[in-house]
């Protein structure tokens, strides 16, 4: 987990203004997860528009990105006032356009009034929900409520996952708050829109099954503070056409919503040909 704040906090060009750069962890794949991009452009948007708080990013992942090679984060400012910011993040690598992103910016106000319980029936807590052993990253700890293996193409029940999440260091920055949050949003949309379906699970991404999150937006409802546990609410509202739609609630343990996002994804059958030559660690 040091690892990856390490990479969310992209490291300012000291020549060119508002650009940035930022290194990748693939894992076991030779794919950069796109939340992990979408996280490094929360930051580099904060870093260039000082006196602003991300509020809304929306990613789109149209090209995969190398983890072996660095990330190079352009900020275009749309506008800036006093109240409101928007710019656009365009992530490169070796001058190929990976990512695009679009950020709102805002500087937090007091309360009108408000309202920040998230919707839907309670779910068990945290001792209630099993470990997720397929989403491993020391120093986070991943539960899943009613669910023993979310991989499991054996394993089915309704287009709902709750997970809840706890890491051992809370970073003390606001903006690595949010890149945290954001990161965790695009690692259970697919699973959950494949739940119902028999014979059908995430164990099959990237051999017979090709899967990938192609678009994220993340809305934060400050404050984004939050001390123990978090509940990732996922719910796959439509499924077909060879695309899935997400869209989910985070929440701290003591359930007040802190976050909402939604996630586009890709879940296609590989069709025999070249694609299956491509070693499955860098297929989509």
């Amino acid at each position: 987990m040091a690892r990856m704040l390490e990479i969310f906090d992209v490291r300012p060009d000291p020549v060119v203004p508002s650009r940035y750069f930022g290194d990748s962890d693939g894992g076991a794949r030779r794919v950069v997860d796109g939340s992990q991009i979408l996280g490094q452009s929360i930051v580099a948007a904060g870093k260039a528009l000082p006196g602003h708080t991300v509020r809304n990013a929306h990613a789109l992942f149209v090209s995969a990105a190398d983890p072996d090679i660095p990330l190079d984060f352009i900020v275009t400012p749309i506008k800036a006032g006093r109240s409101f910011a928007s710019a656009t993040v365009t992530a490169r690598q070796e001058l190929k356009v990976r990512t695009s992103c679009t950020v709102l910016l805002d500087t937090p106000q007091p309360d009108l009034v408000r309202r920040d319980a998230p919707t839907g029936p309670p779910v068990s807590g945290p001792d209630e929900a099993l470990p997720a052993e397929s989403l491993p990253l020391p120093g986070r700890e991943v539960r899943i409520t009613g669910c023993t293996d979310i991989d499991d193409p054996g394993e089915t029940g309704p287009p709902v996952v709750d997970a809840w999440l706890r890491y051992d260091d809370v970073p003390s920055r606001d903006d690595l708050h949010r890149a945290v949050l954001a990161h965790f949003t695009g690692h259970l949309g697919i699973s959950t829109a494949l739940r119902p379906h028999p014979g059908l699970g995430t164990a099959q991404a990237h051999h017979t099954l090709s899967t990938a999150p192609m678009g994220i937006a993340v809305t934060f409802h400050d404050p984004v503070k939050w001390d123990g546990w978090l509940r990732y609410h996922h719910e796959a509202t439509f499924v077909g056409a060879g695309s899935a739609y997400i869209r989910g609630q985070i929440s701290t343990g003591s359930g007040r919503l802190i976050a909402s996002f939604t996630q586009d994804a890709m879940i296609r059958a590989f069709e025999p040909g070249p694609v299956t030559d491509i070693p499955g660690a860098a297929r989509l």
